[in-house]
């Protein structure tokens, strides 16, 4: 088989891949990881939108005793963990993918995410979500730079 043959084959199972990361993002994100009556039906209740950076994030770091483990891991690192995937698939589906480009299309695939989330109430909009999401990203990116480095050698 050809090398341009084998590409196509890879390319295609990578946009399988890419799309199938974005459709489970998309459910994990509007609906959560099990799906209840009150995120089904938008019913937020007292949650408030945070719009100052780094505040949801201070009061997880800082307050944590507060918080059941599931929800302070879930509301950090679980978030910075669903994004690392989207660090490295794109440069694969996007091959001549810059590093800055990288890190706005991160940024504006979370914006897009928190602003359905505060329209839809299928959420609460976070900035802080949206500055761990990218930071997962990048972070993704890091270690498909580091493994590509890695295979190189």
């Amino acid at each position: 088989m050809s090398e341009f043959h084998t590409r196509l084959k890879y390319k295609k199972y990578v946009n399988v891949l890419f799309l199938s990361y974005i459709f489970m993002l998309a459910i994990v994100s509007f609906w959560g990881i099990s799906i209840s009556q009150t995120r089904l039906y938008g019913n937020i209740g007292d949650v408030s939108h945070n719009i100052v950076p780094f505040h949801t994030i201070e009061t997880y770091i800082f307050n944590f005793q507060h918080y059941n483990f599931d929800t302070w891991f879930y509301n950090t690192f679980g978030t910075i963990l669903a994004f690392i995937p989207l660090g490295i698939l794109l440069p694969l589906v996007f091959v001549n993918l810059k590093n800055i480009t990288l890190i706005v299309l991160s940024l504006v695939v979370s914006l897009i995410i928190e602003t359905i989330q505060y329209v839809t109430l299928l959420g609460v909009f976070d900035v802080d979500d949206i500055l761990l999401n990218t930071f997962g990203s990048v972070l993704g990116f890091l270690i498909f730079t580091l493994i590509i480095k890695k295979s190189k050698r």
